[in-house]
């Protein structure tokens, strides 16, 4: 749950310092064991200080010092640049940006290609830059500006969260490169090119894509936005200047600010390169054409299901949460409530008690995060209705009678929500709502529901999150995930989409590089040299009778070891709540 209350946190035993070998590997012992009780931050400083920087803001300051492509640490300007305004999370004009000019994209492509540290081990360093971002008072410049930009309520638990979830995903970084070492696996350390997503991009973006890729002498190319990219622009600057500050090469990072088509450009002459985005399916498609190794993190239609009698005040609050979290700007809000003979008086009642927000200032005093910071846009969707519960809040509802949507939008920074209303969660629908879960794939199922319900639906659907609600006032949310804590995440397409979206999917906390490194030759040959199945996996006899040679062997050797390590699972986590992760078995 998200919410300065909500988070109580004690400085218990620091987590090991020496990570067990492949503990990268999602769900093994070795990655289990890194998953321990993290330290907290001192979060009432955090917000006193972010309201100091909003509010000293100078509305001018991203016009007078405009974005630009910064190659080798320094700001690129060449006549053919162009000028353009940027704006904010709702379309208002809140700066400048210089699009690079073809000539300086040429330049950032020829360095691209051609870059590579020397020194592939800059943890020490470039731990010292992380630190200074989310331990020190850039902690509040990182929030500020992304409340200004993207009008994020709750910048607050991000923080938190980063610095806790660092510490795993950290030790992740050093069993890989521990690996590299022993002769294991290779790094690939093509630039890893990196599209920032707007609301958790401290997290997300600069700690995990921009710092664990660094870290380990993986050059990084961020790429400008179309929407809420000032923020992240503003990092950029200050992570070269600490940069310089201890001694990393420059040439490590690049900011590319440039058009749509130019950046296209730029992914297609660097096409062997990986690159980490979050964001729609939509969006990651058109990606994928230029940048075959993306690795995208791509939103679904998150869903809450209510049973009978279940829809009291602390789940009709949880389902307002859920739904008007970061005002619909979190890609776990809630999109689709299932609840058998929803009324509008229910759907009153639900947002009854929902804030509106004249400023996202006056949610980071107030310690909200999910008001509602301006009304819906005008004309509805179609087939979307008004519900106007009081005190200026608006919602646009679809009831969809007794079967799910046949297609829904997200519709992202507005309420938007599809209600499903059969007479009972009987056999028959929860087949159909099984199968629509399947085909949509959203991010995270909420059930209030019975224990055997709950079952029943994580037995035959194959999804990311899926959390339950105990009643007696605990309900599960759909806006919720603390991965330092167990409760790991990932955002992916359905499988008939797999393909055209992704290369890999990816699970957090992992090993960012881990995504472009694979088992040396070498490795897999010695490993695979006169090993003969054991007698306990005689299901694999098939699989090892199409090996060829010692290597082929080798690899299943390590796919047979983690699996038979893996699916000893579920693991347990270590938070408030109780955590449940692993490998599901597909219904």
């Amino acid at each position: 749950e998200f919410g300065p209350n909500r988070l109580a946190l004690h400085r218990r035993s620091p987590i090991i310092a020496k990570p067990p070998s492949m503990a990268y590997n999602f769900a093994s012992s070795g990655y289990s064991a890194l998953i321990r009780p993290t330290p907290g931050i001192d979060t009432n400083a955090l917000r006193a200080e972010v309201v100091r920087r909003i509010e000293a803001f100078d509305p001018r300051a991203w016009h007078d010092a405009p974005m630009k492509t910064l190659l080798r640490g320094r700001g690129c300007r060449a006549p053919g640049d162009e000028v353009v305004a940027t704006v904010d999370a709702f379309g208002r004009e809140n700066g400048r940006q210089v699009l690079a000019a073809p000539a300086t994209v040429d330049a950032l492509i020829s360095h691209a290609r051609s870059f590579r540290a020397l020194d592939v081990d800059l943890r020490s360093r470039v731990r010292k830059i992380e630190d200074a971002f989310f331990k020190g008072p850039l902690a509040a410049e990182l929030v500020a500006n992304q409340a200004l930009d993207f009008h994020k309520q709750d910048g607050i638990t991000e923080i938190e969260e980063s610095v806790q979830a660092l510490l795993v995903e950290r030790q992740l970084n050093d069993a890989l490169l521990e690996d590299e070492r022993a002769g294991k696996v290779t790094i690939g350390r093509e630039p890893a090119f990196v599209g920032c997503v707007s609301n958790f991009t401290n997290f997300l973006d600069l700690c995990r894509k921009i710092i664990r890729n660094m870290e380990l002498g993986v050059p990084v190319v961020v790429l400008s936005r179309s929407n809420t990219t000032q923020h992240m622009y503003r990092y950029c600057v200050r992570l070269m200047d600490l940069m310089r500050e201890v001694g990393v090469d420059p040439g490590l990072c690049t900011y590319a600010s440039c058009s749509i088509a130019e950046q296209r450009r730029i992914l297609a002459a660097c096409a062997g390169s990986p690159m980490y985005f979050t964001g729609s399916r939509e969006v990651a498609k058109k990606i994928k054409e230029v940048a075959p190794r993306l690795m995208a993190s791509t939103g679904g239609p998150n869903t809450m299901v209510v049973a009978p009698g279940c829809f009291d005040p602390a789940v009709a609050a949880a389902a307002q949460m859920s739904s008007l979290i970061e005002h619909k700007g979190q890609c776990t809000a809630l999109r689709h409530l299932v609840l058998p003979g929803a009324t509008d008086a229910d759907l009153q009642a639900m947002y009854g008690g929902a804030k509106r927000a004249p400023a996202v200032v006056e949610s980071l005093r107030a310690g909200e995060f999910s008001a509602q910071l301006q009304g819906l846009a005008r004309p509805l969707a179609q087939g979307y209705r008004l519900l106007a519960p009081g005190d200026g809040i608006e919602v646009a509802v679809r009831h969809c009678g007794a079967h799910p949507p046949a297609e829904i939008d997200e519709r992202w920074r507005e309420a938007y929500l599809d209600v499903t209303s059969p007479p009972s969660l009987d056999g028959g629908f929860v087949a159909e709502l099984a199968a629509w879960l399947n085909r949509e794939q959203p991010i995270s199922l909420a059930l209030n529901c019975s224990l055997s319900l709950a079952r029943e639906l994580f037995d035959c659907t194959a999804l990311v999150v899926y959390t339950v609600g105990l009643g007696r006032g605990s309900p599960a949310l759909t806006c919720q995930a603390r991965p330092q804590d167990g409760e790991c995440f990932g955002e992916f397409p359905a499988r008939r989409h797999l393909h055209e979206v992704t290369a890999f999917l990816v699970i957090i906390p992992s090993s960012t590089p881990g995504y472009n490194a694979w088992y040396t030759a070498a490795f897999l040959e010695a490993h695979g040299e006169a090993w003969r199945l054991p007698e306990s996996l005689p299901g694999g006899a098939q699989a090892l009778g199409l090996c060829g040679d010692a290597r082929q062997r080798g690899y299943c050797r390590v796919l047979f070891e983690y699996l038979a390590d893996a699916t000893r699972g579920p693991r347990r986590g270590c938070g408030a709540r109780t955590a449940l992760f692993g490998l599901q078995r597909p219904p």
